[in-house]
């Protein structure tokens, strides 16, 4: 069964909970990681330091704004911006490739899987509901 995966729009249930858990667990691991960037940047005496700093802080809020917002339209389209400024991160620092090697497939996993869970679970209810009409 091929599920695509949301861009765009309210996903459902299991897609939401596991895609919001998702980016709950990347919080930290952004954070952490714009402050190791910006200290190294600061020890080399690079004048981006400061940016590199903001810009990490900026991807942690977006990140934290996506999870709370994934009921929303624009939630999930949030949440892969994260991907993608996680995924840019990489010109700054290589070993952000490890972060982005963990979380961006977990979070397909969790839009991909979210979807078949959700399927699974509306072909229960329907069938459910099927058996509530027959009365033996």
């Amino acid at each position: 069964m091929a599920v695509p995966l949301p861009v765009v729009g309210v996903p459902g249930t299991m897609q939401r909970r596991l895609g919001a858990v998702t980016l709950v667990g990347q919080t930290p691991v952004l954070l952490f990681g714009a402050m190791a960037l910006w200290g190294l940047a600061s020890a080399h005496g690079d004048p981006r330091a400061g940016t590199v700093l903001w810009l990490g802080l900026f991807t942690t809020l977006l990140a934290v704004v996506a999870a709370a917002t994934m009921r929303r339209p624009f939630g999930v389209t949030l949440g892969w911006i994260v991907q993608v400024l996680t995924l840019t991160a990489v010109i700054l620092d290589p070993l952000v490739l490890v972060v982005v090697a963990v979380f961006l497939p977990m979070w397909v996993w969790s839009l991909w899987h979210g979807a078949k869970l959700d399927a699974m679970t509306r072909a229960y209810e329907r069938e459910a509901q099927a058996h509530a009409g027959d009365t033996h």
